[in-house]
């Protein structure tokens, strides 16, 4: 067989195992450079998977297909190197990231052509050829990843006025000393925390302010975004009064926190409405709140985790089938109509012996009885539903610019 033969039959055998890499990189990645990844950071933790994808898929490409490296970094990995610098994280601790990366890649390269290739000097030739390229390509990405990174850090953290509004509230949050004064704004009173991302996100949170008589502060959040702190000794009053007043804007977006009080609440519902953004990234509502999505945060930095559990508790309803889908949504009618096969006869529409019997196909496929799984099965479903809604919605926006964090984790700040 020719080089070339040789070279693309290992390419394609190395692009068979491109999930098995992207864990792997992950997973070392984690351990060799732990502080991107204690940041906790969910738009970085979102980008990180597609630069692994899209650099292993170029590398590959380019090794059966002539071996000439990319003109410059993919979109992927350029957005990656962007949210990092927005985030503060060092220069050298993503590149570092990249050489786990080339690292593991290479093991995989030498093992299948091992496999591929008999003649040692074939092999030879061939891991030759491919480590002249992946070094070619490593040198032509990191130039534009590394150019990237600088012009992103220099544009975003050196805008003075908000800069030193940043810098003050991420000392807040992470319970250091600060000089409140320059903020303007009261940290006795009640605070109302608020991501707001999409076309219009400070407007949005200067007119919520408006309709709730707060005070408001504001600063620039990673990709876009901006944070917001809505402050008054009457939030709870106000919105009670005039629930309606929390709107969005056309194609704005909106993850609020609860109401809570002084330094201590500025804190908690900042990490409140944080983690409602991270459901709501993944929804077409414009408006999320926490207490609404407390327990999809939870779960949300483990999607493996989420998977796993879903999976396992609904298994063959799990199943993209039609039949599966009808009866998930009869268990779910079930569940909200507090397990009376009445009601939910009434909610979907259908005769009470109709529920009764799909209650009893659920159970068969399931292998155990709903009564036994009640609550885990919930909470599938639930989960479920979450991930079921974000699949369109997540494959248009997850290279987005949808960050809102500080850089730091907000909860670093955490008691």
């Amino acid at each position: 067989m020719t080089i070339e033969t040789d070279l693309r039959a290992v390419a394609d055998a190395v692009r068979a195992r491109i999930p098995e890499l992207v864990s792997a990189i992950e997973r070392m990645s984690l351990q060799e450079v732990p502080e991107i990844h204690e940041k906790d950071d969910p738009v970085l933790a979102e980008a990180e998977r597609p630069s692994i994808i899209s650099a292993l898929t170029s590398i590959i490409d380019g090794l059966a297909r002539g071996r000439r490296p990319p003109d410059r970094a993919s979109d992927a990995a350029l957005q990656e190197a962007r949210v990092a610098a927005q985030a503060g994280i060092d220069l050298h601790s993503l590149l570092r990231t990249y050489r786990v990366g080339q690292s593991i890649l290479w093991d995989v390269i030498l093992e299948e052509t091992l496999r591929a290739v008999d003649s040692d000097e074939q092999r030879i030739t061939i891991l030759r050829q491919a480590s002249d390229y992946q070094y070619a390509w490593n040198n032509k990405v990191t130039e534009s990843v590394i150019a990237t990174y600088q012009a992103e850090h220099n544009a975003y953290f050196f805008r003075s006025q908000d800069r030193k509004r940043r810098a003050v509230v991420s000392d807040i949050l992470r319970g250091v000393p600060a000089d409140v004064q320059q903020l303007g704004y009261s940290l006795r009173a009640g605070h109302l925390a608020v991501v707001a991302w999409g076309r219009s996100p400070e407007a949005n949170i200067r007119a919520l302010a408006v309709a709730l008589d707060a005070r408001h502060l504001t600063v620039s959040g990673t990709s876009g975004t901006y944070l917001g702190w809505l402050g008054s000794s009457a939030l709870y009053r106000v919105l009670e009064a005039r629930p309606e007043s929390i709107r969005s804007m056309p194609e704005t977006h909106l993850a609020l926190g609860d109401v809570e009080h002084g330094i201590e609440g500025f804190r908690l519902s900042h990490r409140q409405a944080w983690q409602a953004y991270r459901v709501g990234r993944l929804r077409a509502s414009g408006v999320v709140r926490y207490g609404d999505v407390a327990l999809e945060s939870l779960v949300l930095k483990d999607r493996q985790a989420v998977h796993d559990f879903v999976s396992r508790e609904l298994g063959a309803l799990h199943e993209e089938d039609s039949r599966g889908e009808l009866l998930k949504a009869t268990l779910q009618a079930y569940f909200q109509c507090g397990q009376n096969a009445a009601s939910t006869a009434q909610a979907i529409h259908v005769h009470e012996r109709t529920v009764a019997y799909r209650l009893r196909s659920i159970e068969s496929r399931l292998g155990v009885t709903i009564s036994d799984r009640r609550d885990e099965l919930a909470v599938a479903l639930r989960l479920a539903n979450l991930f079921n809604q974000a699949s369109d919605n997540e494959l248009q926006d997850l290279d987005e610019h949808a960050d809102a964090g500080l850089g730091p984790d907000p909860d670093a700040g955490s008691p």
